[in-house]
């Protein structure tokens, strides 16, 4: 049996790198509220590498006429990931995934040129070094062009959405750092990168400005490399947190105040009733199905009527009860930390201080309902 080439040796070694998410997302698919979209995109992954397997192992003329035919899968990966994290970050009715295809359904049908090309063609465009040579290879440039451009939008949109949801994120859980998407948010960091990389490297070898023979190759097994991370980043085991908060919302207030009034009244009942401030990883949805009242009314009637936001609306009874704890037993400062989702001693003991500081201020102007800022 002949051995593989380093090369041979390198796609077989990436597909096996593609069965540890795959995996993963076997085990956990029914745990993931974004399983479907991840799904596909991982399904789809191994596309990338159709090319790259045709030429390694030197496929038959006769599979030649998929040379070329999956350009536009990294646009389609990418969309598919954005919807995924569009349903971990937002709940359904915040987002029209309709809105979202619209990169890949341009990318497919940039790709149709590429379908029409002879079986001649393709071989060239297999085996041949493909430099230069505008006028006759403009269909494959163009839309390698178009594929890094649309993927970079795609990656620029989800990062902005992961900054945004991590800024409010306080506005809707207690314990957010159950919640934030900093590894997502790096991985498609990369994906800018490599997708800003591979429009101006196309540009360059377009207009013959750089050598590089195996551009295309080096595109493909780049995206699918960094795809697989992605998809491996996103099966990770965590808390999930969909928002139901429409942040417009919280800078111009639509709501009466009698009904700001009577949703923080309930609120406020609920919290101590269930007590719910005891509850790690309290989010505003639950909450507020327990409250019977509308998050987004809550998330105004906090900002409004006390000038925080939902963690510090909780964080404020959550002090209250380690004061109580603190005062009348000898519980250790780090047991209390521990009970009530803390992160360490040392930050209970600076929000205490902190507390019995606006308190003091509070008594001082003999209103209670003073901002009371906590991080």
């Amino acid at each position: 049996m002949a051995s593989f080439t380093p090369y041979q040796t390198l796609l077989v070694a990436s597909l096996a790198l593609w069965l540890a998410p795959l995996m993963l997302m076997w085990a956990r698919y029914d745990l993931m509220p974004h399983a479907k979209e991840l799904f596909l995109a991982l399904l789809f992954t191994p596309i990338l590498l159709v090319d790259e397997l045709l030429l390694a192992f030197d496929a038959s003329p006769q599979w030649y006429f998929l040379v070329g035919t999956f350009s536009c899968m990294p646009v389609v990966i990418a969309t598919l990931l954005s919807i995924a994290i569009a349903r971990l970050m937002l709940e359904r009715q915040r987002f029209n995934p309709l809105l979202i295809w619209l990169p890949a359904i341009i990318a497919m049908a940039a790709q149709i040129p590429m379908l029409l090309f002879s079986t001649e063609l393709k071989s060239t465009l297999l085996h041949g070094p493909v430099l230069g040579q505008l006028g006759q290879w403009w269909p494959v440039y163009a839309l390698a062009a178009l594929v890094h451009f649309m993927v970079l939008y795609v990656a620029i949109v989800v990062e902005q959405r992961i900054a945004d949801y991590d800024t409010h994120l306080s506005e809707q859980v207690v314990d957010v750092q159950f919640y934030r998407m900093s590894a997502a948010m790096k991985a498609f960091g990369g994906l800018i990168t490599l997708a800003f990389v591979g429009l101006v490297l196309t540009l360059l070898v377009a207009f013959n400005l750089l050598p590089l023979a195996s551009w295309r190759s080096l595109s493909n097994v780049s995206y699918y490399l960094l795809f697989t991370l992605l998809c491996w980043v996103m099966t990770e085991r965590r808390s999930y947190s969909p928002s139901p908060i429409n942040y417009a919302l919280l800078k111009k207030n639509n709501f009466s105040d009698s009904l700001l009034r009577d949703t923080l009244a309930r609120a406020e009942k609920a919290l101590i009733e269930h007590k719910a401030y005891k509850h790690i990883g309290l989010r505003i949805r639950e909450f507020s199905t327990v409250a019977g009242v509308d998050p987004n009314v809550l998330a105004v009637a906090t900002h409004k009527l006390l000038n925080r936001n939902f963690r510090a609306f909780v964080f404020h009874y959550r002090l209250e009860y380690a004061k109580n704890v603190l005062m009348h037993s000898d519980v250790k400062v780090s047991a209390v930390a521990r009970r009530l989702g803390f992160d360490s001693e040392k930050f209970l003991s600076n929000m205490f201080v902190k507390y019995i500081q606006q308190m003091a201020k509070d008594e001082k102007a003999q209103d209670p309902q003073d901002d009371l800022k906590l991080p």
